[in-house]
């Protein structure tokens, strides 16, 4: 019976080492294979600098309890009514001013909705809306999204948003417009000492609204088609992101219709703002945006033709 059992284990043993050494030769194969991809063709840029902004916003954002809503809202002939006041007054305003208007007004209404933590039991309600925006810039060659802050904006009319934005797009930057002359020196500096700032920053919201303001929104709708948004990284107590505008057919007396629907996302930190708020707070919002052609300029209808007495 020893014998026998042998004789079996015997061949059973070389298959074994077989297979080891076929293992074997295949590890060696896919080795050399990934290590003929070391020598990949490729083109090697420099990180730019002013990228290490973004990348500060990131790391602030992740140390947030962030909780996100998800919010359509009607935006039918709103870009109409656009259109026709730039023709009627000469004064273009982009779609993201107007949205801005109504953000900031919506957030004035309730201040809660920019709270900020002061210690460990204390908020922080600030009078004005500091909108944090991002906006696109070319730098080192390449289109980067920079931060830009348009101070007090529920006192600013849609056109002095408007103005404010399109002049940040195009002053030079490491001025006073766009990445002021203080944030490109702050850019320079080694990520330890931005984070040893940072950590100070972010423990006192008197100086991160100086820094980076007290709400965010970022619009990117323009830049695709058909359904779409994002869920922001985001360090500010109220951040809300524009995606795109999209036909939909929905109910209308009635009667089936087109409507333009606007896709847009709240993102709250959850340590500071509540659910049920917030949902007024979208409720307030969407009322601001239908209401808010209001204050644009609008032809006079037309005089009724006169009756001609027989």
């Amino acid at each position: 019976m020893v014998t026998a059992a042998a004789a079996v284990s015997g061949p059973l043993e070389q298959v074994v080492a077989k297979s080891d050494g076929s293992r074997h030769k295949l590890i060696l194969a896919q080795l050399s294979d990934r290590a003929k991809q070391l020598g990949a063709r490729g083109e090697i840029r420099r990180l730019p600098r002013l990228r290490n902004a973004l990348l500060d916003i990131l790391a602030e954002g992740r140390r947030k309890n962030i909780a996100h809503i998800l919010v359509d809202a009607d935006f039918t002939g709103i870009r109409d009514r656009l259109k026709e006041h730039r023709l009627l007054t000469g004064e273009a305003i982009s779609v993201t001013s107007y949205i801005a208007k109504s953000f900031a007004s919506a957030i004035a209404a309730d201040r809660r909705m920019q709270a900020y933590r002061l210690g460990r039991s204390r908020i922080v309600l600030f009078d004005d809306v500091d909108i944090g925006f991002m906006i696109e810039r070319e730098s080192e060659g390449e289109p980067l999204p920079v931060f830009y802050i348009v101070r007090a904006a529920q006192r600013k009319s849609m056109q002095d948003i408007h103005e404010e934005l399109q002049l940040a797009r195009t002053k030079p930057l490491g001025t006073d417009a766009a990445v002021s002359a203080l944030e490109w020196q702050f850019l320079r500096l080694p990520k330890v000492l931005r984070r040893l700032a940072w950590f100070f920053i972010h423990r006192n919201p008197y100086w991160f609204k100086a820094t980076a303001g007290t709400v965010g929104l970022t619009s990117f709708g323009m830049h695709t088609t058909g359904a779409a948004l994002g869920l922001p990284i985001t360090p500010m107590s109220l951040t809300l992101t524009v995606g795109t505008l999209e036909t939909q057919l929905a109910l209308c007396d009635g009667v089936v219709c087109e409507r333009e629907i606007i896709h847009m996302d709240i993102s709250l930190d959850h340590d500071v703002i509540d659910g049920a708020p917030t949902m007024r707070f979208a409720n307030r919002l969407k009322e601001l945006l239908r209401s808010g052609v209001d204050e644009l300029a609008r032809a006079a209808p037309a005089p009724a033709a006169a009756c001609v007495g027989s």
